[in-house]
């Protein structure tokens, strides 16, 4: 065996042969100025049940490990450093949850108001008014709540450190909300556990929506649009299907069109974030997915999706304009997991493909138009 000895490290030139003993046979060993040790060699075990006892071993050092292929072998990563485990906090998710909570009940609440002719002032006289947000509310909280649980649950399921959701308040908006987000506390083991947690949320959340949706469609009228500005709600091909399923018709048809009722507008709602959090770039859901299938390559498809925002938002869809910033700002590249070697089951690969099929169904090339 050919090995390349580090200097000036006695830590690691006594123990490193040790921690990999049984895991992997090096065949060179270089240690970077910033401290971070590459080994390249191959393995003595299957890919799924190196990292964690390699993982255990390397903290014992002080170092958490990467790994991933190399040519004919794999390349073990080891960075300075141990990722501390954090207690699993409530009070900000706790505080914010019903802030959101508030923020929704107001602009349900004011949807309702402005439809019968009244104004905020009525909700400040009689805030007995905010009652009549709730069906929106629970509508919209019962999707994203139901979204992130998805994520969660299936996070502690697999072992991988998460936080407890932290809902958005926004109160000066059509939603009342940006929606939700779980904390991941650390990258993932491997690409099973990335694919699993990324489609659970979305999924879960339209197990929900989807009902509320025909309900809502179902409990809704179809009626000339009204006079004097309006907006007009996206079609995905889901979204049309349900109206044709419910109406018969497809709509709109020329100024006729379903008036949504707050149920049906609230699942709505549900639909477009579902849709946003399944974009295949960055470190969203669909980011997630598309680095699961595609390992690298996904950045291109990032790329690629950018590029499509910016089309859209250049020709009149100013909503996706906010996404190109927003994708830039977290970074079309999604960072690699701990254990980069485990392929994908074909059952994982039919789930990524699921979760892939969903954004395409789901997918408004303009979200909402000001109908003048």
């Amino acid at each position: 065996m050919s090995l390349e000895q580090i200097n000036d490290h006695p830590v690691v030139d006594d123990h490193i042969l040790p921690v990999m003993a049984g895991l992997i046979e090096p065949q060179a060993i270089n240690r970077q100025p910033n401290g971070t040790i590459v080994v390249r060699g191959r393995l003595l075990t299957s890919a799924e049940r190196v990292y964690r006892p390699l993982r255990a071993r390397f903290e014992t050092l002080g170092y958490t490990p990467f790994i991933r292929p190399h040519a004919d072998g794999v390349e073990l990563i080891a960075a300075p450093g141990v990722i501390e485990r954090q207690p699993l906090r409530w009070r900000l998710n706790l505080v914010l949850f019903i802030a959101t909570v508030l923020s929704v009940l107001l602009i349900g609440a004011l949807n309702e108001i402005g439809a019968a002719g009244l104004e905020l002032s009525a909700v400040l006289r009689d805030p007995r008014l905010l009652g009549l947000g709730i069906p929106f509310t629970a509508t919209v909280i019962g999707i994203l709540a139901t979204h992130e649980m998805g994520h969660y649950v299936v996070s502690r399921l697999r072992g991988a450190p998460a936080s407890l959701p932290y809902f958005i308040p926004m109160p000066l908006s059509l939603t009342g909300t940006m929606g939700a987000v779980i904390v991941q506390r650390e990258p993932f083991e491997d690409r099973r556990t990335l694919l699993e947690v990324a489609v659970a949320g979305p999924l879960a959340g339209l197990a929900v929506a989807i009902p509320l949706l025909f309900y809502g469609l179902a409990t809704s009228t179809v009626a000339p649009a009204p006079d004097g500005p309006y907006y007009l709600e996206g079609n995905s091909l889901l979204y049309a299907a349900a109206k044709y399923l419910v109406f018969g018709q497809w709509l709109p048809n020329g100024r006729v069109d379903v008036q949504l009722n707050p149920v049906a507008w609230g699942a709505w709602i549900g639909l477009l974030v579902t849709m946003f959090n399944l974009l295949p770039a960055g470190q969203l859901d669909g980011g997630h997915i598309a680095y699961a299938l595609f390992g690298k390559r996904a950045e291109w498809l990032a790329y690629a999706i950018m590029l499509l925002c910016l089309g859209l938002g250049l020709t009149g869809a100013t909503t996706w304009l906010i996404w190109v910033l927003l994708i830039g700002l977290m970074g079309p590249r999604h960072p690699p997991p701990f254990n980069d070697l485990v392929k994908l089951r074909p059952a994982h690969i039919v789930l990524g493909v699921v979760g892939l099929i969903t954004f395409v169904l789901l997918f408004m090339p303009e979200p909402l138009r000001l109908i003048q």
